[in-house]
């Protein structure tokens, strides 16, 4: 992907990038992020949000005037189409609303996508927003107001939110992306709870090197083992 693309993941706004790859008349994608996931991160990869799958299949078909918008809400804020280049995919994106034109290169040809969300941000009642920065295991700031914090990614019930030290439930975007409702003016701590993923992971590690160990042969004990040999 072109430099600034993914310069752009690795900023505070953690946007992500759609990569659509056009080959032997198939259409694959994949969502390309700042980093690789490690253990006790949310799992976006597995099973990507079913409004993301339709409006990438509503795209490559020409019938997804609401794409981009879908797209954005789920932070993504590029499409990049690499080579080899499918020139009617091509006509149909800069035709479809919602995609400028930024780049084309040797590798390909990138879009941005109009008003994309950022991975952390806040609707307050006046349907202003707020870009809330994210770091690699989570994010802190103060809420100026009262509003809505919606998080860009895939529902996951183990997403924590603490208000001023308190934890908020968590709920559901209208896109289905996890939300909190903030009260009032205050500090805000988010953060994915991976103990339990990292406990199962660590369990299952513990029975694999069990298994192994109760595998491999063993010696004789020394009673078993003829006075002969011994001598």
């Amino acid at each position: 992907m072109p430099a600034f693309i993914s310069a752009s993941g690795e900023t505070p706004s953690r946007f992500k990038t759609l990569v659509i790859a056009s080959q032997k008349n198939k259409i694959t994608y994949f969502i390309a992020r700042d980093k690789s996931l490690e253990l006790g991160d949310a799992d976006p990869l597995y099973d990507v949000d079913s409004q993301v799958n339709q409006a990438v299949a509503d795209l490559v078909t020409g019938v997804g005037v609401s794409s981009s918008q879908v797209l954005g809400n789920f932070g993504i804020k590029y499409l990049f189409l690499s080579q080899p280049i499918d020139q009617d995919l091509v006509r149909t994106i800069d035709g479809i609303g919602g995609f400028t034109r930024s780049s084309a290169t040797r590798d390909g040809i990138s879009w941005k996508i109009t008003n994309a969300r950022t991975r952390i941000s806040m609707t307050f009642a006046d349907a202003s927003t707020l870009e809330v920065s994210s770091g690699d295991i989570g994010a802190k700031t103060i809420a100026p107001s009262k509003g809505t914090l919606v998080i860009a990614e895939k529902f996951d019930g183990k997403w924590k939110l603490l208000f001023n030290g308190r934890s908020l439930p968590i709920e559901k975007s209208p896109e289905g992306y996890p939300a909190f409702s903030i009260p009032e003016k205050g500090v805000i701590q988010i953060f994915h709870d991976g103990t339990q993923r990292r406990a199962l992971i660590s369990l299952q590690a513990i029975v694999i090197i069990t298994l192994i160990v109760l595998a491999a042969p063993r010696g004789r004990r020394r009673r078993e083992v003829p006075l002969e040999e011994l001598a």
